[in-house]
């Protein structure tokens, strides 16, 4: 019987990175969008399952609350929206993206927050559709440990990030619940 091995940060990455490099160009851009929107939609489902008691507390201290996933989420969102916009709108070169940390603010509402986040990501579908599924494709840009990718790789890799802080959300859900 053979031990199956934990994968690392650095093999995982890879990983991703192989998978967006070798999907953004397989698929049409409608179907990059229908990925993210099935991605987006598990991530607000598990998000509705925090209570709104619950909504700012970490599971543990030093640990986000799910108002600070979201908040995180929220403003990726509207980075990725507003990058691949500009890259397909005007052809030019976004700023770098960091998968930033940052607790949210206690001003900012659940219900905000989710009407943010559906403006940028409708605003972002609106765009992909419209676009020439090559234009810019050289155009690239980068993110801090995933390194830099073409619009189309962005957009795909919008849907695993979904996909992760969906997980978190999940795992907050269940952890809050213990207590």
């Amino acid at each position: 019987m053979s031990e199956s091995k934990q994968e690392t940060r650095r093999e995982e990455v890879a990983r991703v990175r192989s998978y967006l490099a070798g999907q953004a160009m397989k698929r049409t851009p409608a179907q990059l969008v229908e990925t993210l929107q099935d991605a987006h939609r598990q991530f607000l489902a598990a998000t509705a399952t925090i209570s709104d008691e619950d909504f700012r507390t970490p599971p543990q201290d030093g640990e986000w609350a799910a108002a600070d996933v979201l908040a995180h989420v929220c403003q990726i969102a509207a980075l990725e929206e507003q990058s691949i916009r500009t890259i397909i709108e005007q052809g030019e070169q976004p700023p770098s993206v960091s998968d930033r940390i940052e607790a949210a603010p206690v001003e900012v509402t659940r219900e905000e927050m989710l009407a943010e986040l559906e403006q940028s990501r409708e605003q972002l579908f609106a765009v992909v559709h419209q676009a020439d599924p090559l234009a810019h494709i050289d155009i690239t840009w980068g993110h801090g440990e995933f390194g830099r990718m073409n619009w189309r790789e962005w957009l795909l890799f919008a849907r695993v990030h979904a996909l992760d802080h969906m997980r978190q959300m999940q795992a907050i859900a269940t952890a809050l619940a213990q207590e």
